[in-house]
């Protein structure tokens, strides 16, 4: 068996013992009564995560996946949306919005930056009927958070727009008040801070998006939220959930839920703060003009980033995350989600310090 590599990535993460060993237990079925009841659990432990008493429901899929149900549970063909472009997953939006043939009006922000909210004020100010705004809490690709509460306040004041977030990589890491800061479509997956395996996707929604919803034309068979909603009040799934992940999910969010959410976010901002301070040491300055918790970008200076990656991943048996595109020889991240604390963070700042070094004697 290949030796374990410390999984520093932005996604998947390194798992606790007793997550994997509950990931490894005989699968279920899943129409009786006693998994009903754990499902009431689960979908109650979702509701807490997302800060909501919206319905919190869970599909079999990835991160992408959600950003399309979003966009097709809400959207009907030739509907106007404005999304907000700050890194790969800013842009996905837009393709996906222009592939079911949405008008997509794009708010460029520059990598690194965050979205100011006057500007999205702007373009709702400016751009007749408006369906829906699209954000994304923590831009993956770089970073860099988003003031979703702001933002928030600015579309609740337009009953027809729904305001919709990707929290992939920020939701239980960063504060995400769903129901008090407006947001009427929250999704994220389970390979981030959930730290279970990928393959769970998760979608909140409110009766702000549900009336959105009944008159949307894009709903499609499989992501269908109405359908998952009225299941969800019966403590039930549509179709066949993924259950082995599902008993990872369920004690996962009961840890979440005995530790607390503030707890939580406060331990891994010690967490983050902790590997940024050291890398700083090796000459590594965080990229983000306001970094989100668990998402550390930095330029690679006069070194080649994939060369970094490289001997940390074959020499030091630590995975951390490329960039891609123009940035792929430039840009590294780094990824604390999961079961990584002191120990492990000590481990990754001393490989750093000698790929550094190596890399300095060629």
């Amino acid at each position: 068996m290949n030796k374990h590599n410390l999984m520093m990535v932005v996604g998947p993460t390194e798992m606790e013992k007793d997550i994997l060993k509950a990931g490894a237990q005989p699968c279920e079925y899943m129409r009786t009564d006693d998994y009903t009841e754990r499902l009431k659990k689960v979908y109650e432990g979702l509701q807490y995560v997302f800060q909501t008493k919206n319905p919190a429901v869970m599909y079999a899929c990835s991160g992408t996946g959600m950003l399309e149900a979003a966009v097709t549970n809400v959207l009907s063909e030739g509907d106007t949306a404005i999304y907000v472009n700050g890194g790969s997953f800013g842009k996905r939006w837009g393709e996906i919005l222009r592939l079911h043939k949405v008008n997509a009006v794009e708010i460029p922000v520059e990598f690194g930056k965050s979205v100011d909210p006057l500007a999205v004020k702007k373009m709702l100010e400016t751009t007749p009927n408006v369906k829906a705004v699209f954000t994304t809490l923590d831009e993956t690709s770089s970073g860099a958070l988003t003031d979703i509460k702001s933002i928030g306040t600015i579309v609740k004041e337009y009953k027809d727009t729904v305001l919709v977030t990707d929290c992939v990589s920020a939701l239980v890491v960063e504060k995400m008040q769903m129901d008090e800061w407006n947001v009427d479509v929250a999704i994220t997956s389970s390979q981030k801070a959930l730290a279970i395996p990928p393959g769970l996707g998760f979608m909140a929604i409110s009766e702000k998006g549900l009336v959105a919803a009944e008159k949307a034309n894009l709903r499609c068979y499989y992501f269908d939220i109405l359908e998952y909603v009225k299941d969800w009040k019966r403590s039930q799934t549509p179709f066949t959930p993924a259950v082995s992940l599902i008993s990872q999910l369920e004690l996962r969010l009961q840890k979440i839920q005995a530790e607390g959410l503030e707890n939580i976010q406060q331990r891994y901002a010690q967490n983050t703060s902790l590997i940024r301070a050291g890398l700083l040491k090796l000459g590594f300055k965080t990229f983000a003009e306001h970094p989100a918790n668990c998402v550390t970008g930095c330029l690679s200076g006069r070194f080649n980033a994939k060369d970094i990656i490289s001997v940390m991943r074959n020499t030091y048996h630590i995975e951390i995350a490329p960039s891609g595109g123009d940035l792929s020889d430039k840009f590294f991240r780094i990824g604390n989600f999961g079961a990584i604390n002191g120990k492990e963070i000590k481990r990754f700042l001393s490989s750093m310090g000698k790929t550094i070094s190596q890399l300095d004697r060629k």
